[in-house]
């Protein structure tokens, strides 16, 4: 922290005696201040425009202006002056009125050079204590600044020119390093910055270990200042114990010389920072290299702190290999056991088919010709089950696309248009909103179609029993610009929670006939086309599922295929 010295007080005398500003202010240059005067307060005025006082020295009785009104005046130009009043005709109403002005001292004439002094000394020790508290305020809250922006940053070599720049800036100095290595002690670099130039390379990592070592420098927690010789160089043995690189920095002036900050938070070190500071700087008191050693530590911390959050991502890596493994195995698992309810299925109609067929075959040998129709009937009958059990099944059959630029708000148009005279909807109100936008996006227009009939069907038979059966219908873009959503929401019965985290699982169904791979479908159709589904329910209330789609932003207006339902050729439908 720089120290305030008696140079750095500027001191304004004003007083109508000319003999009273000499002598004044040969005393008071004489301590080292620096001393202006003035004859009047419009003279004082014109001072404190061009210059910046921390004292006023004032007479209170002058001709023109007296000095209470030019101290308020003063204030009304620059706050935080200090004041000290002399005067010749002392009563109480001028006391008073010092005292209300904020006075530091109250002299009265005619004074001694030593009065005069001991009140200044008084006032601008004062003055000193308030200019090094707010540095030292300052310096806190540069780094409290420092510490927000080090939070919010995800990699090394950002986290390490920030903190160079700011003690670079701390120590005005132009050129830094800084030398930083992982958590295994590998992969040593040094970032530099020189004239506002910023460099990095690789340091040979047993090199500078071992010079880490062989100086010590490993247990070092305060900064170390790196002295010249008598020839104004450094000891070989610095540069041979590899630290050459971050002596390279120093300009060669002799009035400059290295400060070594380490970088480390308890018995942890993360490296070493390096300034080249002019060496009568104020700012390696110890006051300026404890800031620096803050600094340090607050770096050290953040990649401390970026070392866990490496290591988090890491685990959750792993963990989420491991799961998508052991989802895999269990879509095995199911599909192995959905082998088996298939298998079980057929067997179940080919078992209804043989038992008829050997009946028909009975009948025909005792020629009771009258009964061969039931049974024929029958075998017809599983045929036809077993040709829609098959059916079903080609849902999950691989899914190609023939992709082609389409709006989404005339093909969801479209889509209602037709579903809303059929008879499953003809007691539900479908209620499509204003879409502003523009919604074009790269589609196969047969598969969304699939998709949106599913959903409402979906819809339509969650509110079989509701009293009020309603179903919105929104599309937009979303807040990013580069996709939008559609969601299709209804007053059906809902999904209960533990149902809820299931529906896109195969097999999985709510409804008494159903086979469990409509959304199923629906999601891997989705997902083939850049997009995502998520659905909100609530048991009683009704479900809302969204979908986002990515905008094709590159596309003039092109007209959407007609939504022809006839084109189908196979259906999505939950069950």
């Amino acid at each position: 922290m720089k120290k305030v010295s008696n140079a750095d007080i500027n001191i304004l005398v004003v007083d109508d005696e000319e003999v009273v500003l000499s002598l004044v202010r040969d005393a008071l240059e004489d301590d080292g201040f620096t001393v202006f005067t003035a004859c009047d307060g419009a003279r004082a005025l014109e001072l404190i425009d061009e210059n910046r006082f921390d004292l006023v020295i004032t007479d209170i009785r002058m001709p023109g202006m007296d000095g209470i009104e030019l101290v308020k005046r003063i204030r009304d130009i620059v706050s935080g002056v200090e004041v000290v009043f002399t005067t010749g005709y002392a009563n109480l109403n001028s006391a008073k009125e010092a005292l209300r002005q904020g006075a530091s001292d109250y002299i009265l004439k005619p004074f001694e050079l030593k009065e005069i002094r001991a009140a200044v000394n008084k006032t601008v020790e004062k003055i000193k204590r308030e200019a090094e508290s707010r540095e030292s305020d300052r310096q806190l809250d540069r780094l409290s600044d420092l510490h927000r922006m080090l939070f919010t940053v995800g990699d090394r070599r950002t986290l390490v020119t920030i903190s160079l720049r700011f003690a670079m800036m701390h120590c005005e100095s132009n050129r830094g390093a800084v030398v930083y290595w992982n958590s295994n002690n590998a992969d040593v670099r040094m970032l530099s910055i020189v004239d506002d130039e910023i460099s990095e390379k690789k340091l040979p990592e047993h090199v500078w270990f071992d010079s880490v070592e062989q100086l010590n420098l490993s247990h070092t927690e305060e900064p170390v200042i790196l002295s010249r010789d008598h020839n104004g160089g450094f000891p070989g043995s610095l540069e041979s114990a590899g630290l050459a690189p971050l002596l390279s920095l120093d300009s060669g002036a002799s009035n400059t010389m290295p400060v070594l900050v380490p970088v480390n938070r308890g018995s942890s070190i993360f490296g070493f920072l390096t300034l080249a500071v002019d060496k009568d700087s104020s700012k390696l008191d110890a006051a300026g290299l404890k800031f620096l050693t803050f600094t340090a530590h607050q770096l050290a911390m953040s990649l401390e702190n970026l070392e866990f959050l490496e290591e988090a991502q890491s685990a959750y890596t792993r963990l989420k290999e491991l799961q998508d493994e052991t989802i895999q195995l269990e879509k095995m698992a199911a599909r192995g056991e959905m082998s088996a309810e298939i298998g079980h299925e057929l067997n179940n109609f080919l078992g209804v088919v043989a038992g008829n067929l050997s009946l028909l075959d009975y009948q025909l040998k005792q020629q009771n010709y009258n009964r061969l129709e039931k049974y024929v009937a029958a075998m017809s009958a599983n045929m036809d089950k077993i040709r829609q059990f098959t059916t079903n099944l080609m849902d999950l059959r691989a899914i190609s696309t023939k992709k082609e630029t389409v709006y989404f708000e005339k093909l969801i148009t479209e889509v209602v248009d037709y579903l809303k005279p059929q008879k499953r909807f003809r007691e539900v109100d479908i209620q499509l909103e204003p879409i502003n936008d523009s919604l074009p996006f790269e589609a196969d227009t047969v598969h969304i179609q699939q998709v949106l009939y599913n959903l409402f069907n979906n819809s339509a038979d969650a509110m079989a029993d509701s009293e009020t059966k309603v179903i919105t219908v929104t599309a937009a873009r979303n807040p990013d610009g580069d996709t939008f959503r559609v969601t299709v929401k209804d007053t059906g019965a809902g999904i209960a929670p533990e149902h809820l985290r299931k529906v896109f699982h195969e097999k999985f169904t709510t409804k008494e006939k159903g086979h469990g791979f409509g959304l199923v479908v629906c999601k891997r159709i989705i997902q083939g086309h850049k997009g995502s589904i998520s659905i909100d329910s609530t048991p009683g209330q009704g479900t809302s599922i969204s979908i986002d789609f990515p905008l094709n932003l590159s596309t003039h207006e092109i007209p959407v295929p007609s939504a022809n339902p006839r084109a189908q050729t196979g259906s999505t439908r939950e069950t």
